[in-house]
């Protein structure tokens, strides 16, 4: 199972995504592991018309293609890693429950977190800190957005 290990790598557009996608990339290269990469879009409102929420979902989607592509790309020029990538649309934190809960390879869901979320006050990572003692049986990995490439090292 060691050539399989995967660190799956929660994304959105915020820059502590790119520093929890570093550690991430630093732990598969020292532990012969990969990488995926998850972008979740948050649904389209019931209320919104057909050809207007298609039009959104579409728009939503295209932006997380473009986000994961670009982020694979950091990756492989940084790393040389190629992640697998994972756009889905839904609620973060079940979708992420869900994908880490589908694949027995994953051995560690890496979230990059903010200041705010460090003192408690972020919403995605206090639910998911509720959901995952009883549903999650992999760890997670909370890295701050602040750190630097030197103290990720340190981390590996």
């Amino acid at each position: 199972m060691q050539d399989n290990r995967r660190y799956l790598v929660c994304v959105d557009g915020r820059p502590e995504c790119r520093t929890a996608l570093r550690l991430a990339c630093m732990k598969a290269q020292a532990r012969t592991g990969h990488i995926t990469l998850l972008h979740v879009t948050p649904p389209v409102d019931f209320q919104t018309l057909g050809a207007v929420a298609d039009r959104m979902r579409t728009e939503r989607m295209r932006e997380g293609e473009a986000l994961l592509a670009q982020l694979s790309a950091e990756a492989e020029e940084n790393f040389s890693i190629t992640p697998t990538l994972l756009l889905t649309e839904g609620a973060a934190g079940e979708k992420i429950i869900e994908v880490a809960m589908s694949d027995p390879n994953i051995v560690i869901l890496v979230l990059g977190i903010t200041q705010q979320q460090q003192s408690g006050k972020g919403k995605l990572s206090g639910w998911l800190a509720g959901q995952l003692g009883g549903s999650l049986l992999v760890p997670t990995l909370m890295v701050p957005g602040n750190l630097t490439d030197e103290q990720l090292s340190k981390l590996v």
